[in-house]
């Protein structure tokens, strides 16, 4: 049995895969020079695991998904928009073409993030003037700006000031996905759908590799580097992270 109605299996399984190949690509860039680049807090980590119960390998592991969370966020976006193009009529613009999403009509076009708090205010002023370009360009469209992680489900007007500025049409909007998703597909839950088939088909997808372990190999070669370090200086791993951030300070260099 299908996934979903509206995307093929295929198209859906192919965007977990890009999706999934980001986060491997994250982890098997990541090395112990980046993990201490922007300062890890030792004593933070210490504590994380002495009250949460957490050992050191899986802490490192945590460290580094929190430090590549932005790239991933962006690459959660791409896997929507990607997704998104997916659908019938629908077509993904990739980047760099002033907006992300257009329908082979020319009525809908849209740009997307993942979250609604993601823009600063040149980002929002640069976004709300490539749909306003667009709608005064093409006087049949409505331009959207796709909001998936809305505060709530929303379809309405948007007009804001940004940089003293202030703008507005009377077709720029901003969406919430689950609204998205039931415009262009015509199923008013077409996004409750998808959101409930993720667990099985990313299971599915992973299933079907004939070795899934490939990232976190490469992200235990951080902890491995780390441990043989500190096993090579007589001390704990979590003694040579603080020895490590602590260098230049007194009593450390010993």
């Amino acid at each position: 049995m299908a996934y979903l109605s509206f995307i093929s299996d295929e198209d859906l399984l192919q965007c977990i895969a890009e999706l999934h190949n980001t986060y491997e690509q994250c982890q098997r860039a990541f090395t112990t020079a980046d993990f201490y680049k922007n300062k890890v807090d030792p004593i933070k980590f210490q504590f994380d695991m002495a009250f949460n119960g957490i050992n050191d390998n899986d802490y490192i592991k945590a460290e580094i998904t929190r430090q590549v969370d932005k790239t991933i966020s962006n690459a959660i976006g791409d896997f929507h928009q990607r997704l998104l193009g997916c659908i019938d009529g629908l077509n993904d613009l990739g980047v760099g073409n002033g907006c992300d999403l257009v329908n082979d009509q020319k009525t809908i076009f849209a740009g997307l993030k993942n979250k609604h708090n993601t823009m600063n205010s040149s980002s929002s002023e640069a976004t709300i003037q490539k749909l306003i370009h667009f709608a005064e360009e093409y006087p049949n469209a409505t331009c959207y700006w796709i909001q998936i992680i809305a505060k709530r489900s929303i379809d309405e007007l948007w007009e804001g000031s940004f940089n003293g500025k202030h703008y507005a049409h009377p077709r720029v909007r901003k969406i919430s996905a689950d609204r998205f998703y039931a415009l262009v597909t015509g199923i008013p839950d077409a996004f409750y759908h998808l959101c409930a088939v993720l667990p099985q088909a990313t299971k599915d997808y992973l299933d079907s590799l004939n070795n899934n372990s490939q990232g976190k190999t490469e992200s235990a070669s951080v902890y491995s580097e780390l441990n043989t370090k500190a096993q090579q200086n007589g001390k704990t791993l979590i003694e040579q992270i603080m020895a490590d951030n602590f260098e230049t300070y007194t009593g450390f260099n010993q």
